[in-house]
């Protein structure tokens, strides 16, 4: 493995940032890059052979919009839409958005007259940086629409996947590197330390040594290196602001149990809490704060729900 020496000149970028992914996987120069990547993780009876990224990658956007599309949306040639995303954190609300962004896809197909016959399979992948399912140890999860009880699937029209990176341990030994996967997950976890030399002596596919050129690039470009190191700053802000958020969940979990004895009854306790996290969560996103009035009227389950849109805003923001 390599010293501790050998890694403080590394490159110094970090493949999961949002605008190096999509720079890498969402220009249309690069679909070699996100045809290697899709079929490394969905390993598909029939390969992709072409895909066509609908949501092209534009440079400006990250200069200039702190809402760039970081997602990438992309057509193969037999017909599959696929949503293609990474993902620093495991949000409350992040299962929820990938199932609407798969589902969107879905039902943006058809027109009026169409036939269901014509739907083409939805795929959602996500890409994370972070556990989502620390339950099992398969790195690669694939949802399909299926009945759990009889093991019936109801159709593969369907799918979700997720690619949690912690799970992919691979040291620096390259032999100990096998499957396109692991050798992704171990170049978007190691290529921020390691230089382009020592990175091309891991990985000596064509894949990965355009990807390896990519990041060398961005290293070397001035613009581009400012914005990466803009949205990397954004990162840390947003990861204080978490932890900020966190310490006022707890203040606001004792205010709510304070108001809950108050009311006198169980629900308040809840409510008090869920209201006091929008409180927080409203000031954090500058947002004009919700009247007391409308807070009082929500239901509990109303107010869970506001909670986690703005607690799922706050990461994106944060992301961007």
């Amino acid at each position: 493995s390599f010293s501790e020496d050998e890694r403080w000149m590394g490159l110094g970028i970090d493949p999961t940032n949002d605008y190096v992914f999509r720079l890498a996987f969402g220009d249309p120069a690069n679909s070699d890059l996100l045809i290697h990547l899709l079929n490394a993780i969905l390993e598909l009876a029939s390969p992709i052979v072409e895909v066509e990224i609908l949501n092209p990658f534009i440079e400006q956007e990250f200069e200039t919009d702190k809402l760039a599309i970081l997602d990438i949306k992309a057509k193969d040639s037999d017909g599959r839409l696929l949503n293609v995303e990474m993902q620093k954190s495991v949000t409350s609300a992040l299962r929820e958005r990938l199932v609407y962004y798969a589902a969107c896809l879905c039902s943006g197909q058809l027109f009026e007259g169409d036939e269901y016959a014509d739907l083409c399979p939805t795929i959602g992948i996500c890409i994370l940086s972070s556990l989502m399912f620390p339950q099992v140890p398969a790195g690669h999860l694939t949802f399909t629409l299926s009945n759990l009880q009889h093991g019936i699937q109801f159709t593969e029209h369907f799918q979700i996947h997720t690619v949690e990176l912690p799970k992919y341990t691979a040291g620096a030994s390259e032999c100990q590197i096998g499957a396109s996967l692991e050798k992704w997950a171990w170049l978007f976890q190691r290529a921020e330390e390691l230089d382009a030399e020592q990175l091309r002596s891991v990985l000596p596919e064509v894949p990965y040594q355009k990807m390896i050129g990519i990041l060398e690039m961005i290293s070397k470009t001035p613009n581009q290196r400012h914005i990466y190191d803009s949205q990397q700053r954004a990162a840390r802000d947003r990861a204080w602001e978490l932890k900020a958020v966190e310490l006022e969940i707890q203040a606001a979990r004792r205010e709510g149990l304070a108001t809950g004895q108050r009311i006198g009854r169980e629900e308040g306790r809840e409510e008090g809490m869920q209201i006091g996290q929008i409180r927080i969560l409203e000031q954090l996103l500058n947002d004009h704060p919700t009247a007391d009035e409308l807070l009082a009227s929500l239901t509990l389950s109303e107010l869970h729900e506001r909670v986690s849109l703005l607690k799922d805003r706050l990461n994106r923001r944060g992301n961007s």
